[in-house]
């Protein structure tokens, strides 16, 4: 007799662990698109979303809820620098914890604030004196399956700026698909 690997705990978890992650385009339908233009940085990523119900707040929640202690570890320590140039303390990763429906353009959510939010796509971003920061977490389908893509794109201001995104750069991809990978979505 075999084992129903629906309900066994170690499999969903597994499940969890092994949500592929694929590096994509920014989708035409994103608000970042015209963010493009000139962009010094840009990244997007998909992955299936499980629950098609979820609302992009939703999706990034139970992400920002998903931050592995090494990214919590490494926003500390770039908090702690940059306030050494005058730039801002952003916080950690993860957001609060309050309805995900009362959040409003214009609020915090987690590191971000809230650009935009339509009911496919979620704004968020950064504006600092060394670079502007976007984020969409936009709902997708592929091949007919709900789906999920998260996509960046940064301006760079001046030399502090590149100097920052030199390891940032680097560092974001596993940041992001890390989030992605762990997100009970």
């Amino acid at each position: 007799m075999g084992v129903n690997l629906c309900f066994d705990p170690l499999y969903a978890e597994m499940s969890r662990i092994m949500t592929k992650v694929t590096a994509t385009t920014v989708p035409d339908d994103s608000a970042l698109q015209p963010w493009l233009a000139g962009a010094d940085f840009y990244d997007a990523y998909e992955a299936p979303l499980k629950i098609a119900m979820l609302s992009p707040i939703e999706i990034f929640l139970r992400s920002s809820r998903s931050t592995p202690r090494w990214v919590d570890d490494l926003m500390a320590i770039r908090n702690r620098i940059v306030r050494l140039f005058g730039l801002k303390d952003v916080g950690a990763m993860k957001a609060e914890t309050k309805a995900s429906d009362a959040y409003k353009v214009g609020d915090r959510l987690g590191i971000f604030s809230i650009f935009g939010k339509t009911e496919k796509e979620l704004l968020l971003g950064i504006d600092d004196r060394h670079l502007d920061v976007r984020v969409s977490v936009l709902k997708s389908e592929r091949n007919g399956l709900p789906h999920y893509v998260v996509s960046t794109v940064v301006h760079v201001h001046n030399l502090l700026g590149r100097l920052y995104m030199a390891p940032v750069g680097r560092i974001h991809p596993f940041v992001v698909r890390s989030m992605m990978r762990r997100a009970e979505v």
